[in-house]
């Protein structure tokens, strides 16, 4: 398992490398997919520090034809959701806020409970092995908090100012929620699994 677990680990950090490169790994996370990459026992496959969406969705539970008409990784205001509401054409428009997502390689079992217990102790209470192959074994890290609404309907706000204000609120809330988390997580695998 060791050299299949060092061979996906090297071909995890080719993509990840050439996604810095074009800046489509956010930067919150740099640091600490560096230093968790660095390791011998662990390494990344996808993450993000959590975001905010806006979703055109033409019918529930149709993800084929769901589209992005806004993302961002950091607060947003009002005016971010209202100048992007124009862009939906059909279907009901969804706003949603999305704690930090991390998913790590690890070599063995071992390993990853070490890692899961320290995720756990960290605040990520969504912290479980997605998958074991012959290769790795992943975790996923995720925070619990979220938010999901219907906001507007074909390009149109049907919610009235002052609950898109509580909407936006709330949304940003989550966003400061998993940095707070995220900072607790780097200096936790520092302290207990010297990552």
């Amino acid at each position: 398992m060791v050299g299949k677990f060092i061979e996906a680990k090297e071909k995890a950090l080719t993509t990840l490398y050439k996604e810095m490169r074009k800046g489509k790994v956010d930067k919150d996370l740099t640091l600490l997919l560096e230093k968790i990459n660095k390791t011998e026992n662990f390494f990344t496959t996808n993450s993000c520090s959590g975001r905010i969406l806006l979703l055109e969705i033409p019918e529930i539970g149709d993800k084929k034809e769901a589209r992005f008409i806004g993302k961002w990784h950091g607060q947003v205001t009002k005016h971010d959701l209202i100048s992007k509401i124009k862009e939906s054409k059909k279907g009901t428009i969804w706003l949603l806020a999305q704690p930090l997502v991390i998913h790590i390689g690890a070599k063995n079992l071992e390993n990853a409970i070490a890692l899961m217990k320290v995720a756990n102790e960290s605040g990520f209470k969504n912290t479980f092995i997605k998958s074991i192959g012959k290769n790795r074994i992943i975790i996923e890290i995720c925070g619990t908090e979220r938010m999901d609404a219907p906001i507007g309907e074909n390009g149109i706000l049907t919610c009235n100012m002052e609950h898109l204000e509580l909407l936006v609120k709330t949304a940003n809330e989550v966003i400061k929620k998993s940095k707070n988390k995220l900072d607790r997580l780097e200096r936790n695998l520092d302290l207990k699994l010297k990552i």
